[in-house]
């Protein structure tokens, strides 16, 4: 049965409300502080310098958009590839133990390594440019896609493919209709990892490797000048990013699948 329209409204609001109040007392407190010279404007500037430098770089040439969409675009191949090709091997290896064999002391061995340290190498091998950021962003997110998806196939209980064998399912179909949705809460969870550390790798690498568009990169630039305004916009824009993503992209993914199925709490 239906809630009524007014309960699912007010839940929204309460929600919303919920979101909201913890940033607008951080913020408030924030603007009071500087405002009241306890926090130096020079050094930490005020919420509301830094969301006029955020319009001041959109016109009248919108160089934070340019900056942002190169961003994005590199995030969004890196990450594609890094999840695809993620789910996909740790799919195969929780199926095949002699895959989980060969491969997992050397997931363990790299998963270790921070991304960013990888980026010297990247530069020597791919030099400046996309490549290279695009490389660290895959690498970012493979690890923790293809661990959490492995552990994810190897939870599901044997007595779920048995049955399935029982009733004359075959490999693909197991696969399909048993292991990846009795697994997806763990890739879930890999993708929500997956989504902060890619985003670390762009910045970092851009700071490293973009030639003159990116967000990291603006950071970076923005250090040479002292302006400390843009720097901390840049951060914002990040923060605001990976926060949309988290909560607008892997929270509608969550509540489409395991919480329409009951696999985890409706929220």
């Amino acid at each position: 049965m239906r809630k009524p329209k007014h309960e699912f409204f007010n839940k929204k609001i309460k929600d919303t409300t919920q979101f909201i109040f913890p940033f607008t007392v951080v913020i408030s407190t924030w603007q009071l502080l500087t405002q009241c010279g306890i926090i130096s404007e020079n050094l930490i500037p005020s919420p509301l310098s830094i969301l006029y430098t955020i319009f001041s770089l959109l016109s009248p040439k919108p160089l934070l958009l340019i900056h942002l969409w190169k961003s994005v675009y590199r995030l969004t191949l890196g990450y594609s590839l890094g999840v695809t090709l993620g789910i996909l091997i740790g799919v195969a290896m929780g199926i095949n133990k002699s895959l989980e064999k060969t491969f997992s002391p050397i997931i363990s061995f790299f998963i270790s390594i921070p991304t960013i340290a990888w980026v010297p190498l990247f530069l020597i091998l791919l030099g400046l440019g996309d490549e290279t950021i695009i490389t660290a962003i895959f690498l970012g997110s493979f690890f923790p896609v293809i661990y959490n998806t492995l552990n994810g196939v190897k939870s599901v209980k044997k007595e779920l493919v048995w049955a399935s064998e029982i009733m004359g399912a075959n490999q693909t179909t197991i696969t399909f209709k048993v292991l990846i949705p009795g697994s997806l809460t763990s890739i879930i969870a890999g993708l929500r990892l997956a989504t902060g550390y890619a985003w670390r790798a762009l910045v970092g690498a851009e700071m490293l490797a973009a030639a003159k568009w990116g967000i990291g990169y603006m950071i970076y630039a923005a250090k040479a000048f002292y302006e400390i305004k843009v720097m901390f916009a840049g951060l914002v824009i990040i923060a605001i990013g990976g926060l949309l993503l988290d909560h607008l992209l892997m929270g509608y993914l969550e509540k489409e699948t395991i919480e329409k199925w009951g696999l985890v709490a409706k929220r």
